[in-house]
Order: structure tokens, then C-alpha cells, then sequence
């Protein structure tokens, strides 16, 4: 009898998702004043790999492949430039593989704020998916693979601008290239809080995603009165073609990250009304460098601040769930609206019609790509054009854009805490 109540309590009491997902790739505790601390590097981000000795990261979004179907690359200044003009990073291809051996999930963020990124046909989208997939995952090709043999977890859409078209058929060719393999993979994607999103719609309502790292700042659906988190989980529940995809509470890093930056506490206090929900996965933070320079008192850094809200959140009992589907289903946002999303968005893809070679400044000390293959690699065979990761847009794009965005610095990269 005593087993039998302690398995009715177990099974009655539990944690919600604890989760948190982390954005590196963008220095977002740069600052584009050369007096700044923040300024080529000053407390600003660090390799990959020092975030992922955090136990406080559940998952990293390397940001962003933001030039599409190019491959240009924001990241750049942890490459290295090569004789074919590509890049050459396996500073971070190591780190992924560090990541990974410590139970983090990696994955490759598409898009961005800023980038000429867009497909003209669903068919160009289908078959970027076959150049990923051998760059980038558990494919082989003879083309360079930018991050040696380590292959990602899986790819973050966060297409912020320009229209629909070749998404879908970029998402669909990811997954029949996962299923020809045992390794599991993960797909993503971060609208923009307003609901529905005005650049990924098709993908939420086409797509069996798992995740959804929701923009929850800067918009006036952000945390406040007019917090929509309700019509996103009515969209989970109703319209997503993976009834468990899990949702993310997308925030900045700090004040200086985005606006919209949240302080913990006040995140706690919306935090009690949501993390129940069956859909509920944790938190997205908006920038590695942002986090680990936001201190508390007590020392802890944003990312750790989040993920104990995370721990120390109530218990959540069924009749707590419950009681959160029937809060979303009653939501005034209907999950018809969500699908009837205009696929009309103005495109901005022809934003940035130059792009600069490799980074001058990034070390030279390889001259030439390995093309290694992943070690569980299927070989699909590419009818693409030959694509090569690329730097980043211009330094003037760069420092247009918000701060969360600015370019990282070309100093030395400290090495990893192993």
C-alpha cells in the first residue's frame, strides 16, 4: 500500500521543464563605442566551450548562419580564412564536440535580425537542405565541412524578415536526411512574440518542430500586460503538428543584450502562471556574453539566475496542468487565426548585396579546410552549386544593427576550461 501511494503521489507531483537554451555566436555585451569595456573583446564573449561547462545550459544556438543560400556566417571571427576563400573553424567544431560530452544539445541557427537570406523556389529550399546536411550534420561530401567532423544537434529557424518561400521544403529535407540515420536530431524555430508570426508561420503550422525559442522582448507582447504566452500555448496544444513541441520564453541577456531585458524576479513572477503547461520547455536567452556579464548579489549570472527559477519553481501536480489547458483553450487568441497567416511578407533579402571575404584579422594558422566526414554520415549525393561558409556582412551592417547583434572581437580566444 505505502509503494502504491508513493507512485499515486509521484505520478500526481512533478517539475515542470527545466531547460535553458543559450544564443552564441553574436557578442551580444558588445558595445560599438571604442571607449567601451565591451569594445573588440572588452568583457565581451568567450569560446564556446566556456559556456558549456555551465551547468546552468541545456542547450547553445550557434548564431547565425545569416546569409542564405550563400552561407555567410556571423561567427567568423572564431574561423580562420583559407586558400579557396572559404572559412575554417575548428576552435568551434571542437567546441561542439566538447559541448556534446557534456550533455548539451548543439545546434546551427539560420537567419538572424540582419542578412540576405531567402530561397526563390521551394525547390532551392529542398535542396540547401542536402548542403546543410553535409556541411554541417551527419552527411559526407567532398566539400569543406567548416567545423571538422563535429556534426550539430539539429537547426534553429530564426527568420525575422522577407518572405516564406523554400522554409517548409529546407525543414521537411532536414528531417528525411534524419531519418536515414540513429542520431537524433532537433528542429527549431524563434519567431517573434507577436501571434502569429509574420516570417515563420507556414513552418509552425507545416512542421513537426520540436522547439520553439519564442522572442518575448522588444514587442509590446512581451512581458507586461499585454503578455501573450496563452495564444502561443493554445497554438502548441491546437495547431502545431507536434503536440509536444516545447516552447521557450525567449529573453535578452541584460539591458544591454535587446530591449525588453526582464530582471529574474520579475521573470519569477510570470514564471508561476505558465510553467505547468505541457508545452512548457524554459527559458531562450538572447546572448552567452549578455548573460555571463549580468551579476547578481549573490553572484550568479543571468543564465544561472533562470535556471534556478527553473529548479525551485512549485512542484506541478496534473490537476495544475489541467487547469493550465483550460486556461489556454479559453484564450481569445484562436489557433484559426495563427494558421491564415499572410505568406505576403515584404522580402529584404536584396539588404546586403556585398559581403566581405574571410576575416583579415582572424589567425591564419591553417591555409586549408579539412574535409573530413561526419563518422555516422549517410552520403547523399548534392545537386547543389559547390557552397562554402563565408564571413560575416560588412563591419557598417554590423554596427547598424542593435547590440545584441555586434560583431565579435578578432582578438585572441582564451582557451577552453576542460
Amino acid at each position: 500500500m505505502l509503494a502504491k501511494a508513493l507512485f499515486l503521489y509521484m505520478a500526481s507531483a512533478f517539475v515542470g521543464a527545466s531547460e535553458v537554451a543559450l544564443y552564441w555566436g553574436q557578442n551580444s555585451a558588445f558595445d560599438p563605442d571604442p571607449t567601451s569595456t565591451a569594445f573588440s573583446g572588452g568583457g565581451g564573449q568567450e569560446r564556446l566551450s566556456t559556456y558549456c561547462n555551465s551547468t546552468s545550459v541545456d542547450i547553445v544556438l550557434v548564431s547565425f548562419i545569416n546569409e542564405i543560400p550563400n552561407l555567410y556566417a556571423t561567427f567568423s571571427d572564431y574561423c580562420v580564412p583559407t586558400t579557396s576563400d572559404s572559412l575554417y573553424c575548428p576552435q568551434i567544431g571542437e567546441d561542439i564536440k566538447y559541448c556534446q560530452s557534456k550533455g548539451k544539445k548543439v545546434m546551427l541557427s539560420l537567419g538572424g535580425p540582419y542578412g540576405a537570406y531567402s530561397f526563390s523556389s521551394e525547390a532551392e529550399g529542398s535542396e540547401f537542405a542536402t548542403t546543410l546536411w553535409n556541411m554541417f550534420g551527419g552527411g559526407s561530401t567532398d566539400e569543406e565541412r567548416p567545423f571538422n567532423d563535429a556534426v550539430v544537434d539539429g537547426f534553429n529557424f530564426d527568420i525575422e524578415h522577407g518572405a516564406e518561400t523554400g522554409y517548409v521544403a529546407l525543414a521537411e529535407g532536414l528531417k528525411s536526411y534524419f531519418a536515414t540515420v540513429s542520431k537524433k536530431y532537433y528542429l527549431g524555430a524563434a519567431p517573434q512574440c507577436p501571434y502569429p508570426d509574420a516570417t515563420l508561420n507556414q513552418l509552425l503550422t507545416s512542421v513537426a518542430l520540436d522547439y520553439s525559442f519564442i522572442q518575448f522582448y522588444n514587442k509590446s507582447c512581451s512581458l507586461g500586460p499585454n503578455f501573450n504566452w496563452n495564444s502561443w500555448a493554445t497554438y502548441a496544444a491546437n495547431v502545431s503538428p507536434n503536440k509536444d513541441i516545447q516552447l521557450f520564453l525567449g529573453l535578452p541577456g541584460s539591458e544591454a543584450a535587446a530591449p525588453g531585458y526582464t530582471p529574474s524576479a520579475t521573470v519569477n513572477k510570470y514564471l508561476s502562471g505558465i510553467h505547468c503547461g505541457p508545452n512548457f520547455g524554459g527559458f531562450a536567452i538572447m546572448g552567452a556574453s549578455s548573460a555571463w556579464s549580468n551579476v547578481d548579489s549573490n553572484g550568479d549570472n543571468y543564465a544561472v539566475q533562470l535556471k534556478n527559477l527553473l529548479n525551485e519553481a512549485d512542484p506541478c501536480t496534473s490537476s495544475s496542468s489541467a487547469a493550465f489547458a483550460s486556461s489556454s483553450s479559453s484564450s481569445s487568441s484562436s489557433s484559426a487565426t495563427f494558421a491564415s497567416s499572410s505568406s505576403s511578407s515584404s522580402s529584404s533579402s536584396s539588404s546586403s548585396s556585398s559581403v566581405t571575404s574571410a576575416s583579415a584579422s582572424a589567425s591564419a594558422s591553417s591555409a586549408s579546410a579539412s574535409s573530413a566526414s561526419a563518422s555516422s554520415a549517410s552520403s547523399p549525393s548534392s545537386s547543389a552549386t559547390s557552397t562554402k561558409l563565408s564571413t560575416a556582412a560588412t563591419t557598417s551592417d554590423v554596427l547598424s544593427s542593435s547590440s545584441f547583434y555586434g560583431n565579435v572581437s578578432s582578438s585572441a580566444v582564451p582557451s577552453a576550461s576542460e
